[in-house]
């Protein structure tokens, strides 16, 4: 049976990602709600996606069965909190929470409903991380000993809102936007205990674009680099202990594998298991499935909690740069 489902921030993220989605599996949605307050972004929105308008959650007085948060960050924890109220299942944008104790008492709120808490985080659902994840469970290249990776481009993202660069805003810079991405990524794929060892960035005055993060998976050194000012080498590097990993950041399903004289084989190429469907896609159906308990969900809110607290650690614990290191 069809579900009826509301969109809830009609911003750049919907426009580029959840609505091209939903327009293709149209069919398997019923009732369907354009949320925002900005009549402006509402109506593009219903360029891409023929659906019923309003400016906020509270005025749709039908049953609503599923809902996609896609506003700016602090608000993503009222507005699933609404919906729980609403005994709708979510599916929250990134990151699902901006403070730890939102999250466990997002999840605490579900599990006594029933319902779920659906996260995107895109990574998860890439070739490359699943083929990655695979070969980790299966043990194929040992043990991680350490990691490195190296990300950024300038920032060019067409924010509709400019919520992240509000005055007295907070962490809405380089971690929050695709740290989270880069530390959910390694979580997922290496599933390991961590430990934060130290970090950097230059966002003390506003929100950070440059960040050094050095953290601890079980026991091997993660150190990661993220910039919004100008392009980074957006490679990464993992040892195991038969094996090194190496791939570009940006690439879906690419990777290289050399082994090791502990390894089995000749330095060679691997490539992620090939997707017929989008990214944006992938997340839709699984969210559809998961909230009818036909399969399990790629990322909900419980797996996803443990890098919301290591976020907070990070923030919490980290320094300021030097003048002379900013902007690079």
């Amino acid at each position: 049976m069809p579900t009826n489902l509301a969109l809830i921030g009609c911003g750049a993220i919907s426009q580029s990602f959840y609505l091209p989605a939903l327009a293709k599996h149209r069919g398997e949605i019923g009732r369907l709600w354009l949320v925002d307050p900005n009549d402006e972004a509402r109506s593009a929105a219903a360029t891409v996606l023929a659906a019923r308008q309003v400016r906020r959650l509270s005025e749709i007085d039908e049953e609503v069965d599923r809902v996609i948060i896609a506003t700016p960050n602090p608000l993503h924890f009222p507005v699933a909190c609404e919906a729980l109220r609403r005994n709708a299942d979510v599916l929250l944008e990134k990151p699902f929470v901006i403070w730890p104790q939102e999250g466990r008492s997002l999840i605490e709120n579900a599990d006594a409903k029933g319902k779920l808490i659906a996260i995107n985080q895109t990574r998860r659902f890439l070739p490359l991380a699943k083929a990655l994840r695979r070969h980790v469970v299966n043990g194929d290249f040992g043990a991680i000993q350490s990691v490195v990776h190296r990300e950024g481009t300038k920032l060019v993202w067409p924010y509709s809102s400019g919520a992240g660069f509000s005055q007295g805003v907070q962490r809405t810079g380089v971690i929050m936007d695709f740290g989270v991405h880069v530390i959910d990524f390694y979580h997922y794929v290496l599933q390991p205990e961590w430990r934060f060892a130290s970090a950097v960035h230059d966002g003390f005055a506003g929100p950070e674009g440059l960040a050094e993060i050095e953290l601890v998976a079980n026991h091997a050194p993660v150190s990661i680099r993220l910039s919004r000012y100008q392009k980074q080498e957006n490679v990464a590097r993992l040892v195991f202990e038969r094996a090194v990993v190496s791939f570009d950041v940006y690439s879906p399903g690419a990777y290289s594998v050399e082994w090791n004289a502990r390894g089995a084989g000749r330095p060679s190429t691997r490539n992620g298991d090939p997707e017929r469907r989008t990214v944006a896609e992938n997340l839709l159906l699984n969210f559809l499935a998961a909230s009818e308990k036909r399969e399990e969900p790629v990322c909900d809110a419980r797996s996803s909690l443990p890098v919301i607290e290591l976020l907070d650690e990070i923030y919490r614990c980290s320094h300021l740069y030097p003048a002379d290191l900013g902007n690079v």
